[in-house]
């Protein structure tokens, strides 16, 4: 073996400092980065939000607000994100089929608009909160109170983080949420319960 190699070697045994009785701690952990969603009005008046999450140690540490088009770019790996620095297409690879970008068989692709985004009101709302000029139709919401959702349906909602109808969704439980949105036989149990 070289020198050069030997002494990073014996810096790298180093790195790990020994703990109570003689046992090694591992070196802390780093920050990671992932995407959210929550159910609050965001500044450009939509009725969600979505955000660059920070995590350390399972916790978030900081969020960036992203617009709409900002986050779907990043998700879908068309723009450069810390959350998806491989430009992986993370709705195809959680199942978000709505969402992924489709490929022709002649090579070129299709960016979808996303639908499910502008239905996740519909989790929060009974009725379609903000003025419509007249003529103009929305639906109805999903939730079983006028302004949030019932205890019922905030416990399905604890599932992927939400325990307020506020709280931010993120990781593998905002693409799971997405999914399920997609679900009808999901919305119909959210909806009605079974």
């Amino acid at each position: 073996m070289n020198r050069a190699v030997t002494a990073s070697l014996l810096v790298l045994s180093f790195s790990v400092l020994p703990g109570p009785a003689g046992h090694a701690v591992p070196p802390a952990a780093y920050a990671t980065y992932s995407f959210g969603i929550s159910l609050a009005t965001s500044l450009n008046s939509q009725l969600m939000s979505c955000f660059l999450v920070k995590v350390f140690e399972g916790e978030v540490i900081a969020t960036e607000p992203l617009t709409r088009d900002q986050f779907l770019l990043q998700v879908r790996g068309l723009a450069q994100s810390k959350a998806n620095p491989h430009g992986t297409d993370l709705f195809a690879e959680h199942g978000v089929d709505a969402c992924k970008v489709q490929q022709a068989e002649d090579g070129r692709r299709t960016v979808p608009y996303c639908e499910v985004l502008d239905e996740l009101w519909k989790l929060r709302f009974w009725d379609y909160p903000l003025h419509v000029q007249d003529g103009q139709r929305v639906g109805k919401g999903w939730a079983e109170e006028p302004l949030n959702p019932s205890p019922r349906q905030m416990l399905l909602l604890s599932n992927y983080g939400l325990r307020h109808p506020t709280d931010l969704c993120h990781g593998d439980a905002m693409f799971r949420l997405l999914r399920d949105v997609s679900d009808p036989d999901w919305v119909d149990n959210y909806r009605k319960g079974l």
